[in-house]
């Protein structure tokens, strides 16, 4: 029988339903859901197992996936507060070499609303690439862009990661591991949070393969996918079961690779909108700049599955409810979700170690359910 362990605040029931009913009905076999509202935490909660014969504990830790973005903005986005840059500044102004190829015009705002047309390497990059960082970013500085800059969009999977992490530490001397280390992890004392870890670690839980195969993409596209799902040779094909791996988790991948507890993720969403532990990330006037829509529609590749884009975050779209209008954040692979709510000064965050595909309801299912709450 399923034990569901946490706690949830009256008037939260709804949340703590659907948490159990995702494992019930939609396959979840290890997970875990967190609500904060202005520093208080409603929902905490966790079930299944984080590993075979290992039951899922407060501070279990997974892969996010592409929940990095979102927190990579956020470390971009204080950079600018700080006066370290400016985001509607061309990228070029503090990466010289990123002008290659007629990229000179596009700025650090829109380079984060993944239109700069470097969905993938155009060279076959390692893992000591990766793990050596400058050579990838040198890289992907160097190529042409897939499209005229700015002219549309397509969603960067993981050079967004490098790219968005080569402006800040060019112009702040620190990678997002270090920013989000020194400025956000030791002020909100959050635990889990690091890009990459070690696979190894018994409070780390391994994804599991997808609960169902995604339909098949035309050849043309299959091959865009697999180039931009491995940084060009980098990574193992296998996404979902390289994750699990050395060379995915060994090295900073600030697109792909965060290493984080639900419960710390709530929290530093909820300290984008609020004061937490005297800790506030973001100011209101960035936040207003960060969710004005900057890409929808149909992407240069791929169908247009109805995400909206701002400054390095999904807003609030018919795909991606989250807790309204106003809401920003970042889905990951297989099914995680990490949000904030303005209007509400909420954090949202879910994990889910059990992968599901393109049309997984389960965070959907939690975010309605917490709207229902509000």
């Amino acid at each position: 029988m399923l034990n569901v362990t946490g706690d949830v605040a009256p008037g939260f029931g709804p949340v703590a339903d659907a948490f159990k009913n995702n494992f019930e009905r939609h396959g979840d076999t290890g997970a875990a859901c967190a609500v904060v509202i202005d520093g208080d935490t409603v929902v905490d909660l966790f079930a299944g197992d984080a590993r075979p014969d290992t039951p899922w504990a407060r501070d279990t830790r997974s892969v996010v996936f592409s929940v990095s973005k979102g927190v990579t903005a956020i470390c971009l986005i204080m950079a600018s507060e700080r006066g370290y840059l400016d985001l509607d500044l061309p990228v070029a102004r503090y990466w010289p070499e990123f002008a290659a190829h007629g990229k000179d015009r596009i700025t650090v705002r829109q380079l984060l609303a993944h239109r700069a047309g470097l969905v993938y390497p155009a060279t076959a990059l390692t893992p000591e690439d990766i793990r050596d960082w400058t050579p990838a970013a040198d890289a992907l500085a160097a190529q042409a862009p897939q499209w005229a800059p700015n002219e549309t969009f397509a969603y960067h999977p993981l050079t967004m990661g490098f790219l968005a992490g080569e402006v800040l530490r060019r112009t702040t001397g620190k990678k997002p591991s270090e920013w989000l280390a020194a400025y956000i992890a030791e002020p909100l004392n959050l635990t889990t949070m690091t890009f990459g870890g070690d696979g190894d670690s018994p409070d780390f839980a391994p994804i599991l393969p997808p609960l169902a195969e995604a339909a098949p993409s035309p050849p043309e596209l299959q091959v865009v996918a697999e180039k931009a799902m491995t940084m060009s040779g980098a990574y193992d094909t296998d996404f979902f079961n390289g994750a699990n791996g050395k060379a995915f988790l060994g090295s900073e991948s600030p697109g792909a690779n965060l290493v984080a507890s639900a419960r710390d993720l709530a929290r530093l969403y909820a300290a984008t909108v609020s004061t937490i532990d005297g800790t506030r990330l973001l100011d209101e006037a960035s936040i207003d700049q960060a969710v004005q829509p900057l890409s929808e529609g149909q992407p240069f590749y791929w169908t247009d599955e109805g995400n909206i884009w701002g400054t390095g975050f999904m807003l609030h779209s018919r795909r991606r409810r989250m807790a309204g209008a106003g809401s920003f954040g970042h889905d990951g692979a297989g099914g995680q979700l990490a949000f904030a709510s303005p209007r509400h000064r909420l954090g949202f965050a879910y994990q889910t170690v059990q992968a599901g595909n393109q049309d997984d309801p389960r965070a959907e299912l939690l975010s309605q359910a917490l709207l229902e709450c509000l």
